[in-house]
This record gives structure tokens, sequence and C-alpha cells, in this order.
């Protein structure tokens, strides 16, 4: 077992990830004290940024408070290497006004370098001009194949019964959507579940409850079409790690209490093995002494006994918000889960124990990840990094031929039934003040590798984090609930599909 890193020693840090730069404005430029010299300080896709998206928003940071009669297309601007002059809104950042906001109306010129230059004809608050000329360059991404546009989202407002992030959905065989537990509100744990019928787009709250609230859970379906929920972590102490676990039966619609796991897990991950055993590994756990920390262990559910079994041998390091997948030789691979160290075990079948695997390039600690049809994993982002890892079995893992334009932490990944993987929502750390996405990029494999853009048309109807996204039965991507800018304020009711043409 792993001692959890200091920055995650308390559930509320997950919860706010980067919310304390919104809280600070950046750091730059909020206080206009002092003979502080009027210049740019940073701009947002950092200089010489490689892949940004057509529509990508621009946010320079400088020292003092802007006057916004200043802002124009003299004073901002951003042209392409080919001369051409990109259109857009030029505004101050209403969180804090030494940010000017540069909105393209129009797509940049894709594969092409784009100079942003801010003149002397930016002014402060106090009408003195800026010291000095600013540019910087970044190049934007190629043509897109067919992407996500407003024409193929369907929003249904607030459809779901009640709000809900860190929850957890699942496609039944009877065309319904199963969507359990997660957070309330600040640190209220939900133990009400709903079905979501996909026909009509109808929600009902379920009579009985779920044995346990739990949030962070895992909830896989098993063979015999009942569907397993286990750990998660409910908020009674708060943020306590639980054992229990329980079966959904959709013939009943009811929960009924199962064998508990031998260690309590939050954020752990699972897979369904071809047997029809369940191997759920990792997640955040508490010592004997109270202290949090990063599981390196497994347990294996298995439902015709409704019984577990510890893994004999550990993982490489401990483990929680991480990937893993069975693959097509029945084996599985296991990475992430870690705000520092890349690595990643494999899973014999044959032997049940973990082996050494090659490791991704990037720790993927609370990133976006699904399987696509012929067993490759794609998983994108995670705190801290904006890469994308691409994993095949006989292969190991590679690199996508790009990154994502910004970062996402608390995204999902879900691929159409033709193999494009939609990257929603999630946070970005990185920009000033830290935001949460309404954007989609989307990721479409490339001989062994791959390469993501992001939709240029694409809003979501609200920015979304800490949501869940599912695929039904026709190939349309649900994505329900989320966590509110406010984060003190009630949980996302919002569900919105996204077909695939």
């Amino acid at each position: 077992m792993i001692l959890l890193d200091s920055r995650w020693t308390r559930r509320a840090a997950w919860m706010l990830l980067a919310l304390t730069v919104a809280a600070c404005g950046g750091g730059s430029g909020g206080a206009d004290t002092g003979p502080v010299a009027f210049v740019v300080t940073q701009v947002v896709p950092f200089a010489g940024a490689d892949n940004i998206s057509l529509r990508e928003e621009i946010n320079i940071v400088l020292t003092r408070s802007v006057d916004a009669e200043s802002l124009s297309p003299q004073s901002v601007r951003v042209v392409s290497e080919s001369n051409v002059e990109i259109i857009g809104e030029r505004l101050l950042s209403q969180f804090n006004p030494a940010i000017i906001r540069f909105i393209p109306l129009v797509n940049y010129q894709p594969d092409e370098i784009h100079n942003i230059e801010v003149t002397q004809e930016v002014l402060d608050a106090s009408g003195q001009p800026l010291e000095q000329i600013f540019t910087a360059t970044f190049r934007a991404e190629e043509s897109p194949p067919e992407l996500p546009g407003p024409q193929q989202t369907e929003n249904l407002g607030n459809r779901m019964v009640l709000g809900r992030w860190f929850h957890r959905m699942t496609l039944l065989s009877n065309g319904r959507f199963l969507v359990t537990g997660g957070y309330a509100a600040d640190n209220s744990v939900r133990n009400q579940a709903e079905l979501l019928v996909i026909v009509n787009r109808q929600t009902s709250l379920i009579p009985t409850a779920m044995r346990s609230p739990r949030a962070g859970h895992v909830q896989i379906q098993l063979d015999d079409g009942r569907v397993l929920l286990a750990g998660g972590e409910a908020a009674t102490t708060p943020f306590l790690p639980l054992r229990s676990c329980e079966t959904f039966d959709p013939s009943t619609t009811t929960f009924a209490e199962t064998g508990a796991m031998e260690f309590a897990r939050s954020f752990a991950d699972a897979t369904r093995l071809p047997d029809g055993r369940i191997l759920v590994t990792g997640g955040q756990s508490e010592d004997a002494s109270g202290t949090f920390i990063f599981r390196d262990d497994a347990e294996i559910f298995d439902p015709l006994t409704d019984t577990w079994t510890t893994v004999t041998t550990l993982m490489e390091r401990g483990r929680a918000a991480h990937a893993s997948a069975t693959l097509p030789s029945g084996n599985a691979i296991v990475f992430g889960g870690s705000s520092t160290t890349a690595s990643a075990n494999r899973f014999s079948l044959a032997t049940e124990q973990f082996l050494s695997s090659p490791a991704p390039n990037f720790p993927h600690f609370f990133a976006a990840h699904t399987q696509l049809t012929d067993g490759t994993v794609v998983v994108a982002g995670g705190s801290g990094t904006n890469g994308i890892s691409i994993f095949r079995e006989g292969v190991g893992f590679v690199g996508a031929l790009n990154t994502l334009p910004s970062e996402r932490i608390f995204a999902t990944a879900t691929a159409f039934e033709d193999g494009r993987v939609l990257i929603i929502g999630g946070f970005n750390s990185t920009t000033f003040p830290a935001l949460i996405h309404s954007t989609l990029d989307v990721f479409v494999a490339d001989g062994p590798s791959g390469r993501v853009f992001r939709a240029p048309d694409f809003r979501l109807p609200v920015p979304t984090s800490h949501h869940a996204s599912a695929r039904d039965h026709f190939g349309a991507v649900w994505v329900t609930g989320g966590l509110p800018l406010d984060v003190a304020g009630a949980a996302r009711r919002q569900v919105t599909i996204i077909h695939p043409e």
C-alpha cells in the first residue's frame, strides 16, 4: 500500500481541484497597488503551443486591470501565417479585469501557425498604455473529420429526478440506464437511484433505496443481468471509504446486499473477466491509523456465489481513479491512478497474478478512458497532463499523434460505434480562472496511434464535470449530472444526448 500524496489527503481536495486558482483570479493583476509595470505576463494557450483547436479561446493575462474601451481589432490581433486575420470578440474576464479574452468567431486556419499580438493601444484602468508590444504564436490543429455539432445535440434539460456528481450509470438490457448514488451537494451522498428510459426520455426514482449511500463507487453489469455496486464513499466521517457491496436486479428493480470486500475502496476500477467474474483493483482507503492510502491490492467478485477472493500478488504501486480493461486474450491491463508516476500492470487470467508492464507516458490520474470493440484502450488527460495513451495487446502503450488542446480532469470518454471517442467535459486547471468545460474533444484512430480534434461548433448546454456518460442501444451517447460551478450548491440534473450523425 502506498501512502496518499498530501495534496489528496482530503476528499474535498479532489472535489475542488484548481478552484484556488479561480479564487485568486490567476495570481497576477488582481490588485492595482504599487508601481507594477503594465505588461503581459502570460497567454493561454501557452506560447508555442501545438494542436490548438480551431475555436479555442485565448486568455491574455496582464499585470493590471485593463480599460475595456481600449480593446479593439487593432489592440489585440490574431493573424495566421497565410495573413488571414481571425475575427473574434475581445472581452475582459468577469472574474479578473486583468485578463483579456479573445473569442474567435471563425475557425483558425488549419495546421497553420498563428501570431497573437497585443499592442500599446491596450490601456490600463487609469489610461496608461501597455509598456511594450507582446507577441506569441501557436499552431492550430489539422482539418478535422466529421465531428458532432449543435444539430447532433439533444438537450433534455433537468430531466433527472435528482442532481448528482461522482455518480455512476449503466445501460441495462431492457432499454434503461441505471443511475446510482453520487454527491447531492457539498458533503451529502445519495442512497437513491433512478431509471432513465431511452425511448421516451423519461426518468423515475426507484422506490427501494440503495443499501448504502455511495459515491465514487464501482458499478458494472454482471452476466446474469444484475448490476454490482461495490465500495465508494459515504459522507459520515466525512468521506468514509466503504467495504459494503450490493446488487441491483432489473427484473424486480430492487437492491440486495451482497458479500463485502475485504478492504474498503473508493475510486477503485473494475473490469469483467471472460468467465464473468469481476476484477476490482486499487482505490482509496484508510490504514489502521486513519491515514488515507492508495491501495496496491485487488479482489475478484464471483457472481455465482456473491463472494470475494483477494488476489495474492500486489500491483506495482497503489492506484486510485485509474483505468482497467479486459483484453481479447482474457488477461487485463491496469494503469494510471497516480498524480505523479506513470505505471501499469498486467493481470494474468491463467495465474491470477499481477505482472509487470511497460508504462504509458503519462500518470493519467482522474483521466477519461474507454475501450473500443477491437479491444483498444484509449485514455485521455487527467491531473496535470493533456496527453493521450493508446493500449493494444501485443503492441503495448503508444502515444497519440497529438495531445488534448487543454487539460481535462474528471472528464469522461465514451465511444461511438464507429470508434470515434468523445472526451466530454471535465476541469481545466490551467486557465485563469479555472473552468469547467462545455467543449468536446474527439479521438480518431489513425493506424496504431490516433489523433484528437476539438469539435469547433459543439457546446454542451451547461459546463459539465464529475458527470457520467454511456452509450445507448441506438449508438447515442448520454451525459448525466455533474458538478455545479458553485460546489456547495445542488448537483446538476442535466441530461444531454449526443447523436453520432
